[in-house]
């Protein structure tokens, strides 16, 4: 519970917000200028999984918060938040966290507390990090000769109903672009399949997880497209320049809708390469085998599979995958990759 005197100072600071059962709060990966304390009802705390189904990771209640890192790091949300019932938030702005910090100070020990948990964490993951920069493979970008034409494939049929436009700054070149946010959460599946891909109802993922802006070309996973430090962005504009704007250049054939999707991948793929997230690589790679069997092109296929069978081998060597039942699973998706044996299920 929370007092009612915290709550009229929420009130003063910021502005009380309701919020329906279902409704997304905040959509992991964009940016970030409030934070909300909880005052009333329960609020689900989800991330992407290895499968790009959303995991819950926690359920939150009066008095709790979220949102408070995008207002320390001015990085994206790390994770979205959708209100399970009806929900009465008080959303903090960036110019009065300072003055809730003053005003509530046992709601301030409590995000210490928070931070506290997460350094711990990054530590751990930067330990990780390091351990698996030995095998990092820093390649220039280019488009595989096994894509040898065009595919004229448009995207399948859609609802827009589970797509929430996003309006923001590209953060390589500044300019207004609009990306789209998925509400996984309400999509309905309608076949899951052992290796690891979810057929949904609404939209096929596959072709809305990646974020591209139009101007000057830059791609990524929608939920690290805006959590750049002031070096990447200097990389990345670099490597546009240099290699990836050069490339396409060369392949002026590559105009489909299915084409311009699987270019994204390829430029997300190469610019997270110093990342060292080998499951993240092995599960783009692995998106994009799917496609290609979409697609019936077999040399494409065979090439994406071997990419995403080494990628997840390389994580599990190195043990990135936390849990054994995912170990299991992305072993089996090995095997299956390296027999040529997920395309048939798709079949």
């Amino acid at each position: 519970m929370i007092q009612d005197e915290t709550i009229e100072k929420l009130s003063r600071i910021g502005s009380v917000r309701l919020f329906k059962a279902k409704e997304y709060i905040c959509y992991e990966g964009q940016p970030g200028e409030v934070m909300y304390v909880i005052i009333k009802g329960t609020v689900g705390v989800y991330a992407s999984g290895r499968d790009e189904s959303l995991i819950e990771i926690c359920r939150i209640g009066a008095g709790d918060f979220f949102g408070e890192m995008s207002l320390l790091d001015d990085q994206p949300r790390s994770a979205s938040c959708i209100a399970l019932e009806k929900v009465v938030c008080a959303a903090i702005g960036r110019d009065r966290f300072q003055q809730f910090i003053d005003a509530c100070p046992a709601l301030s020990m409590k995000i210490l507390e928070s931070l506290s948990v997460r350094i711990r964490r990054l530590n751990d993951l930067l330990y990780k990090s390091n351990a698996a920069s030995s095998i990092n493979r820093a390649l220039r970008f280019q488009i595989p000769e096994e894509y040898a034409e065009s595919h004229d494939i448009n995207e399948p049929p859609y609802n827009m109903s589970v797509l929430t436009p996003l309006s923001a700054l590209c953060p390589i070149c500044g300019k207004s672009i609009v990306v789209f946010n998925m509400k996984k959460m309400f999509m309905t599946p309608v076949d899951s399949k052992a290796n690891g891909r979810t057929i949904y109802k609404e939209c096929d993922p596959a072709w809305h997880n990646i974020w591209n802006c139009p101007y000057c070309q830059y791609s990524n996973l929608y939920n690290r497209f805006f959590g750049l430090s002031a070096k990447e962005k200097e990389n990345i504009r670099q490597t546009l320049k240099e290699q990836h704007i050069p490339a396409l250049r060369q392949r002026p054939d590559l105009k489909s809708p299915f084409d311009r999707l699987i270019i994204h991948y390829l430029q997300t793929i190469h610019i997270n390469r110093t990342a060292n997230d080998n499951l993240l690589t092995g599960r783009l790679w692995l998106n994009l085998y799917w496609l290609f069997n979409d697609a019936a092109d077999p040399l494409m296929k065979s090439y994406c599979a071997e990419k995403s069978a080494a990628a997840f081998s390389d994580a599990l060597s190195l043990e990135e995958i936390p849990d054994e039942e995912s170990r299991l699973a992305i072993a089996s998706v090995i095997e299956n990759l390296r027999k040529g044996e997920l395309g048939k299920e798709a079949g």
